[in-house]
């Protein structure tokens, strides 16, 4: 009988236990790969998601910049209207006080400023009667109208202790009130003139100064204009300021006291 012939293994052929160690670490590599895709497509998405909120920031971001661009354009428009309604304001009040003026240097006693008709009386006897007598030499009026119809009252103000403290009054015409300021320069009483240099006679300075009646914002803006250093000259007229720069004889004009000091003065 002959022998039978047994299935042998040859090194070449892997054994079932090569395969399926194969096939298990393959098999767990797939797995590794799968949770790794499955990370990726996670990110992807988060990526996607935060691409879409970036848009929808962007939109936001160009939505609220256009709303606080419209906000300070009204902001804007109501600082003007407000600032136009000061200015009118100012210059309403300051047309009001165009009735009336302001003398220094005049003092009374308590029982003087008490008596109406006693102020009334110093104050044109001291400071409104020379201009007043220069504007009837000058032919600008036919006589000298007695206090009583060219001031309606003239009060005292408080002041600082130990000065002569502030006088306002109030004219019943201001075309004689005009005529006081237009005559004040030549015929107000001033102090005894001193010469000057190179013989030059020096006006001295006046001994009751007049002035408008400015409004408090309008006085501001004068005080700030007459101590800047660019300016050599700074007065009113009518409430309204004029000044001079140092290098330059024009006369210039404030249009609005609304306007700040270096673009009034540009």
């Amino acid at each position: 009988m002959a022998p039978s012939k047994k299935a042998t293994v040859t090194e070449d052929e892997p054994s079932l236990s090569d395969v399926m160690r194969f096939l298990k670490s393959h098999s767990e590599q797939l797995t590794t790969i799968s949770n790794q895709m499955a990370k990726v497509d996670k990110i992807e998405t988060e990526v996607k998601d935060l691409k879409t909120l970036m848009v929808a920031l962007r939109e936001e971001n160009k939505e609220l910049k256009l709303q606080v661009k419209e906000k300070d354009q009204v902001i804007e428009d109501m600082s003007k209207t407000v600032a136009g309604l000061e200015e009118k304001l100012n210059s309403v009040e300051q047309h009001h006080r165009g009735w009336g003026a302001r003398v220094l240097n005049i003092q009374v006693t308590d029982a003087e400023a008490a008596d109406p008709m006693g102020m009334i009386n110093r104050v044109f006897d001291l400071a409104l009667r020379p201009m007043l007598e220069g504007a009837v030499r000058a032919g600008k009026l036919e006589a000298v109208p007695p206090a009583s119809q060219v001031l309606e009252v003239a009060h005292v103000l408080p002041g600082r202790p130990g000065q002569p403290r502030p006088i306002i009054m109030r004219f019943f015409s201001r075309n004689i009130r005009s005529l006081c300021f237009q005559f004040k320069r030549d015929c107000a009483p001033r102090e005894i003139a001193r010469p000057g240099r190179e013989g030059e006679v020096r006006l001295g300075r006046f001994l009751y100064p007049l002035y408008d009646d400015l409004t408090k914002p309008t006085l501001h803006k004068m005080k700030a204009i007459s101590q800047d250093e660019r300016v050599s000259a700074c007065w009113t007229v009518n409430g309204k300021i004029h000044f001079k720069l140092h290098d330059s004889e024009a006369v210039r004009k404030v249009v609005s006291i609304q306007d700040p000091l270096d673009v009034i003065l540009k």
